[in-house]
């Protein structure tokens, strides 16, 4: 598994230093998720290339592929493709500790429709992933960049909404998840400008419930705040 998470990027030999929608966190990898790593990367990691994947060649049948980016620890993820057998999942994570427990928890639940790719995932959406491929791309609780002189950061702009909407089949769903109403309202202000995209709440906004996944660690802690959860889905009409 390589440990660089960034492609550089080089205009006339010079570097472009670009912004990051993640910081590169410090925290201390367990010796249990690094033997994960160790053990169960062959089974479920996909290395980064520059390289279109074959999801039927990859997953060895034509069920429709969900991708998920940003699965934090991956319990989730794997819960989700535990109880979704005829579906397959591609998951992006640029966190080791968060790696390491995904390969873990899926080598205990055996499954065989999971893979994992440790890389930015701006770059593998747009280097790995040809374009109609996806029957849904889930963002659970992205980093809002809260901060203004920040918000330059988010990973969730036009240019990258216009991106991964290219990479969804017709009818595709894009699915967000955030507490952050700020962000929230950016995202809807921003993917209204843009065509193809159907809001898929009766009130052009935020779904008032979804059952569709299982709580994440940010949910569940957004709860207990007493925040509130904001739902937006979109249908791909590319």
């Amino acid at each position: 598994m390589k440990s660089n998470i960034i492609t550089p990027k080089y205009k006339n030999g010079i570097f472009l230093r670009q912004n990051k929608s993640f910081i590169s966190r410090k925290g201390r990898i367990t010796k249990s998720q690094l033997k994960s790593i160790h053990e169960y990367w062959s089974f479920f990691g996909i290395n980064y290339q520059l390289k279109y994947l074959n999801f039927k060649s990859v997953f060895k049948n034509d069920y429709p592929v969900i991708l998920e980016i940003g699965f934090g620890i991956g319990d989730t993820l794997v819960q989700t493709a535990i109880n979704s057998a005829n579906k397959n999942f591609l998951g992006i994570e640029v966190y080791p500790p968060g790696i390491g427990s995904c390969l873990r928890f899926a080598y205990m639940a055996n499954l065989s429709n999971l893979k994992i790719v440790y890389y930015n995932a701006v770059d593998v959406i747009e280097n790995m992933i040809s374009n109609h491929t996806l029957s849904k791309i889930q963002i659970f609780f992205p980093d809002p960049w809260p901060k203004k002189k920040h918000h330059k950061r988010r990973m969730i702009q036009d240019i990258f909404l216009k991106k991964i909407l290219k990479k969804l089949i017709f009818n595709g769903i894009l699915h967000i998840v955030t507490d952050s109403k700020e962000y929230a309202d950016y995202i809807l202000n921003t993917i209204k400008n843009i065509h193809c995209y159907l809001n898929m709440s009766l009130t052009d906004t935020y779904l008032e419930s979804c059952s569709s996944h299982f709580s994440t660690k940010f949910e569940k802690k957004a709860c207990i705040l007493n925040k509130k959860i904001f739902n937006l889905m979109f249908q791909s009409k590319y």
